[in-house]
Parts: structure tokens; sequence; C-alpha cells
């Protein structure tokens, strides 16, 4: 017909309430056309069963989880909470929103079909649950993310809940197209963005580090045993 979804949807809407398709009707996501009634009672019941199914695989995901965390928890001691409850609230606060998050990139990631896609998710999810951990680890560094916090976050999870959403699409026009790629590109940008925020985090570990090596050697040297080997007496 030559028309966008959106007009055809509408054309075929005005057309049951004048009855013109007696016993037509549109699915829940209005992208399929269903001309009889026994034909959507079948639907109907495909679609109860399947988020049944759903419901169900969901149920046990969960379960699952708690299992494996009361197993961790049993293994390891006290929770993280349990450890964070020493933490200033402020950062205590951060670090929850941080978690919040990382589950929205798991679910995002969860959602995409693209193998290539999935990769660049899965390294920003572990990135920004690296950079948390080390708020958790080191509090005085909670004013290097207020950047992101504010700001990179919130688009990041932004960006790729629109990518979720233009992937679940079931076609593929060139808007669509063009709009994931330029999410994939961003991406690789972004990645490369936590990458360095991540590495700057240590820089004060690496400044103790150089410090304490500096010492040790010149240590070293006034025993006499650099060089030369040991000191013989």
């Amino acid at each position: 017909m030559k028309k966008n979804a959106k007009y055809v949807v509408r054309d075929l809407e005005d057309m049951f309430l004048r009855g013109w398709f007696l016993q037509g009707h549109l699915d829940e996501r209005k992208t399929c056309l269903i001309v009889s009634d026994g034909m959507y009672r079948q639907y109907q019941q495909i679609e109860a069963e399947r988020k049944e199914s759903e419901l169900l695989a969901a149920e046990w995901r969960e379960k699952s989880r708690q299992a494996e965390n009361e197993a961790k928890r049993q293994k390891d001691g006290p929770d993280e909470k349990d450890g964070r409850s020493k933490l200033p609230p402020q950062v205590q606060k951060v670090i929850e929103e941080g978690d919040i998050y990382i589950r929205r990139i798991h679910a995002c990631n969860d959602a995409v079909s693209g193998r290539e896609i999935s990769a660049k998710i899965s390294r920003m999810e572990m990135l920004v649950d690296r950079i948390f951990d080390r708020v958790e680890q080191n509090p005085e560094s909670v004013d290097d993310i207020r950047k992101l916090m504010e700001y990179y976050l919130p688009t990041t999870v932004k960006l790729l809940e629109a990518y979720q959403e233009l992937d679940a699409q079931p076609v593929e026009g060139e808007n669509i197209r063009s709009s994931k790629r330029e999410i994939e590109a961003t991406l690789d940008t972004l990645n490369m963005a936590f990458e360095r925020l991540l590495d700057s985090m240590f820089q004060e570990t690496a400044w103790d580090v150089s410090s304490d090596i500096s010492v040790l050697q010149t240590l070293l040297a006034q025993e006499g045993l650099t060089d030369d080997g040991l000191r013989v007496k």
C-alpha cells in the first residue's frame, strides 16, 4: 500500500468501528491482522500460555538468583549491604544507584539479539561494576564519578533502552538501521571513556606503589643488596 504502519493500523481500527471487518482483530503489538474470531481466540490462548511460561521462567530465575545469593552469603559471610553499612550515607546511596544502573544495563543486554552489540554491553556492564567496586573500596573517590552519575549513566541507559526498542521491531527500515548503527558506535566511545575513568581512580594507588618501590630500591642499594648481588660481610 506504500503507507506507514501507523496509517494502516488507524485505518483498520476505523474499519472495525464501521463494521467492515465483522470478525477483525489486531494482535497486541498491532503488527498482524486477524480476520476471524476463531483464529483470534487461538492467538489469545497462545499469548496467555506464552506469558504464563515467561512468568514461570522469571520466577525460576529469581528463585535461582536468591539461592545463589544465599549460598554466596553463607560462604563469604556478611553480604554486601552489611559491608556497605559502614560507608558514609552519601557513598551508600551512590553505590545503590549504581547497582540499579548495572541491572538495567544487564536487562538491555538480555533483550538484544546481536552478538557484537551484546559483547559491547557486557564490557560496559563489567566496567561500570568495577567503577562502583572501586568507590566501595575507596569512598573518597565518590567525587570522581559525579558526572558519571548525573549524566553519563542516565544517558547511556537511555540509549541502550532505545536500542532495545529498535531491535524488537518486526521490520528494520533505514531509520531503525541508522539509529542502531549510531548507538553501536557510541557504545565504543562510552566504553573507552569508562575504561579511562576506572584507570584514573587508581592514580593514588599508582603513586603509592611508585613511592614504595622507590624507597625499597633505595634501602636495598644502601644495604648493598642490588646490582652486585648480596652484600659480603
